[in-house]
């Protein structure tokens, strides 16, 4: 729990340290160094030609976000886009249905984004001031049922779980639940013991968050709380997925200070006492290269800032689909970009002499690119390695390669019941997730957790609600300022941008109730496909579960269910060390001229961190750094740095 407290005063830390027009506005200039979005200038490269034409393997947000940043650095460059289904977007895919009473929206994938602020957040920004979708969002206010009330099903009920409060009762109400639920139990003892705790060995690289866990808390806090956790973002088995990757923070701490051995909790306090936070050199380095200085200089960035550092969560009126298809449509009508779907791609082959890359689709159609970005799936390279003969491709990079093609598949269910009432107000919230100490009695259908969609749909209702759509109207008319700019000046086409209505302010026209039901995961992973449930029997499963877990007797008015067929990357213990055997092995078969991101290579799979990526290797790409293929991280140790709020610096962490 205090880790999520410290996650939480990381991010305000850094946040507050962006913002122009606090004291910490000398900080935000030290990072202040390059142009932003003005396109590069070739003559300050005449060492280095720009690149005529860039290959993009893959239409999901990564691919799609890395052609449309190549568009604003090198608008002379040709740009090609692979994918191999008949729709762009990937995982990201929003269905609108109509009902009796209007319309409602529903997600197949990814449905909110987190503001982050003070991390990869700030490049969406960015991106979204860029497709003038600032009038299509819609922010989820701190104060809304969905950012208070998160709950976890155990051992046969749903219990609330700490977190901000409005009133000195609810404060109570909480304090009561955390000493009197079974499954907060020992939470207190193993948090005062963890610093007694003995570090790791330092020979360890990496162990699986389970075990860290475990290990440092206890199998209560492991089983009970992270469990769900990791549920609900990886659908995941804790005990397979690397500490390392996903603690990095916690990781890094608990051997911060090896002479006096502290673990992670007082390494924590000594941090915070010193108004210190700590942060990766590479987001140092992403935010001194990029994102404050297009944040400083643009108002409406600012604007947009302002509003969503109100918020929790945000999305869009027609759902996170929007940002794909607008970025789509961008693409479609820039006449250097080409869209290419329905496109297998079946060889990536390198020519030394010309220094570069031919891809071949299955229908044997062959160009020939300076650069290739692939954000497939690590398999994928392995057979583009294996098509080519490579020398690199020994035992151990095959071996690395799969490893880091592993993943889950999860069956979303959808279901819209017309009672808007069918949640009790006690119950209000993003929704639950489900541990995996939870019996089988209690979960047959083996599900990871259920949203609440209604909850995160933009409703409008109470005070911060109007506060939230006012600062809305505010950057849109900064916007519409904006577009009275000449063309020189003006940054983005902000004329198109139309009137705000009433309408814009939730996802759905229709009253009800929106559920969404996850299944499978990890729990499935080694399941005969035969005997995975279809369609039908998913959402027989869900009413089923919904009835056991939340009383619901009503029938859905609809109920639609989809598999997400090996949608979520499992990063696996020693994930690094395989990354970075991936990153000899394509510099040594591509020279530099292949890049790899998205998910499967960052080692995360939030919609902010692929954009964040896509914007890094457009800038690679540009400055033509052919020592980096979007891996190169991986081959040194990370390296930590303190940002230190109060005297408004940002040093290397000497303790490591």
């Amino acid at each position: 729990m205090r880790l999520s407290a410290h996650n939480a005063l990381y991010r305000h830390a850094v946040k507050r340290a962006i913002w122009p027009q606090t004291r910490h506005a000398q900080f935000l200039r030290r990072f202040t160094s390059t142009a932003g979005d003005q396109p590069i200038d070739p003559d300050l490269y005449v060492d280095k030609p720009v690149p005529n034409s860039v290959a993009i393997l893959g239409g999901g947000i990564t691919g799609l976000a890395t052609a449309y940043r190549l568009t604003k650095l090198l608008s002379d460059t040709k740009i090609t886009i692979y994918e191999k289904n008949d729709r762009l977007g990937g995982w990201v895919d929003s269905e609108v249905i109509k009902v009796d009473n209007g319309e409602i929206l529903f997600e197949w994938g990814p449905r909110t984004l987190r503001a982050a602020l003070g991390d990869s957040g700030l490049a969406t920004v960015n991106l979204l001031t860029d497709l003038v979708l600032v009038k299509e969002i819609l922010p989820i206010s701190k104060q809304s049922p969905a950012a208070l009330n998160r709950f976890l099903y155990y051992p046969d009920r749903l219990v609330l779980m700490p977190g901000p409060v409005r009133q000195f009762s609810e404060l109570l109400h909480r304090l009561w639940k955390f000493w009197n639920e079974p499954i907060f139990e020992g939470l207190i003892s193993a948090a005062l013991a963890e610093p007694w705790v003995a570090l790791r060995a330092p020979d360890v690289k990496d162990e699986s968050v389970g075990h860290f866990l475990s290990r440092r808390f206890g199998k209560n806090l492991t089983d009970n709380l992270a469990s769900a956790f990791f549920h609900g973002i990886y659908a995941g088995d804790l005990y397979q997925l690397s500490a390392r990757t996903l603690l990095p923070k916690a990781w890094y701490l608990e051997s911060r200070d090896r002479e006096n051995e502290p673990g992670v909790l007082l390494n924590l306090v000594d941090l915070l006492r010193n108004h210190q936070a700590p942060v990766s050199e590479r987001q140092v380095k992403f935010i001194r290269n990029e994102v404050l200085e297009n944040y400083a200089t643009n108002p409406l960035r600012k604007a947009l800032v302002t509003m969503l550092q109100r918020s929790s969560v945000y999305t869009f009126r027609r759902g996170l689909g929007e940002l794909t298809t607008s970025l789509e449509t961008a693409l479609s009508s820039n006449p250097n970009v080409t869209i290419q779907k329905s496109a297998l791609v079946d060889q990536v082959c390198f020519q030394r002499d010309e220094k570069t890359i031919s891809v071949t689709t299955i229908d044997k159609t062959s160009s020939e690119f300076d650069y290739v970005v692939s954000t497939l799936r690590p398999n994928e390279q392995e057979r583009y390695l294996m098509r080519t003969g490579s020398s690199h491709l020994d035992a151990s990079v095959k071996a690395a390669l799969r490893r880091s093609s592993s993943s889950v598949s999860v069956m979303v269910v959808n279901l819209y019941y017309s009672n808007p009432d069918l949640i009790p107000r006690s119950q209000r919230g993003f929704g639950y997730l489900i541990p995996r100490s939870v019996s089988a009695e209690q979960n047959p259908e083996r599900a990871l957790g259920v949203i609440f969609g209604s909850e995160t749909s933009g409703r409008p209702g109470g005070f911060e609600d109007n506060v939230l759509m006012n600062l809305k109207k505010k950057a849109v008319e900064i916007g519409r300022k904006q577009g009275n700019m000449t063309d020189t000046e003006k940054p983005e086409p902000w004329e198109a941008v139309p009137e705000t209505s009433a309408e814009d302010q939730g996802q759905d026209t229709a009253p009800g109730t929106k559920l969404t039901v996850m299944m499978g995961g990890h729990w499935w992973k080694d399941w005969d496909p035969k005997d995975i449930p279809g369609e039908e029997e998913a959402i027989v499963m869900s009413k089923t579960l919904l009835r056991r877990h939340l009383g619901i007797e009503e029938e859905p008015e609809v109920a639609k269910a989809r598999l997400n067929n090996n949608c979520i990357p499992q990063y696996q213990v020693g994930y690094r060390d395989d990354m970075a055997k991936i990153h000899q092995a394509l510099m040594g078969e591509y020279e530099g001229r292949l890049k790899v991101a998205g998910p499967w290579w960052q080692g995360a799979v939030g919609v902010n961190d692929c954009i964040q990526q896509a914007r890094e290797t457009a800038l690679a790409i540009t400055y033509q750094n052919d020592d980096e293929t979007g891996l190169e991280e991986y081959t040194k140790d990370e390296v930590w740095c303190l940002n230190d709020v109060k005297n408004k610096t940002v040093t290397p962490d000497t303790r490591r």
